[in-house]
């Protein structure tokens, strides 16, 4: 019995998949937020690996890129691009810097940013 109801709950969705607008549904409400989670585990370490390169260029005094989208692209060791496919951002102020990720909704300043905090070193 609970076989069959296995094998019948894969039918329904192998069919469901197969119809162009109940995939948009599924996707939209069972895989997203699967995705999203996933994202929100994998940016905080990008975050810190990329606060920490930032830390070895000040730390030579080589100071913040002047175009931070450059750098991303051309120093970052990993993807300029978060898991939701923004581009990741920097905030400097007269104390440190700050490392972001807009989040799932692409809206920077929102709640669901996550962000890195530094301050600059003392020899600055």
């Amino acid at each position: 019995m609970v076989k069959k109801l296995i094998m019948l709950l894969f039918v329904l969705l192998a069919v469901g998949m197969a119809v162009p607008s109940m995939r948009a549904q599924i996707e939209a409400k069972a895989i997203q937020p699967v995705m999203d989670e996933i994202g929100n585990r994998i940016v905080p370490g990008r975050l810190e690996a990329m606060a920490d390169q930032l830390d070895v260029r000040l730390g030579r005094a080589e100071g913040l890129p002047g175009s931070f989208e450059g750098w991303l692209r051309r120093d970052y060791s990993s993807s300029e691009f978060d898991p939701w496919g923004n581009i990741y951002y920097l905030q400097t102020s007269r104390r440190g810097y700050t490392v972001g990720s807009m989040g799932p909704d692409g809206v920077q300043g929102t709640e669901d940013d996550t962000t890195v905090s530094r301050e600059y070193p003392s020899g600055r």
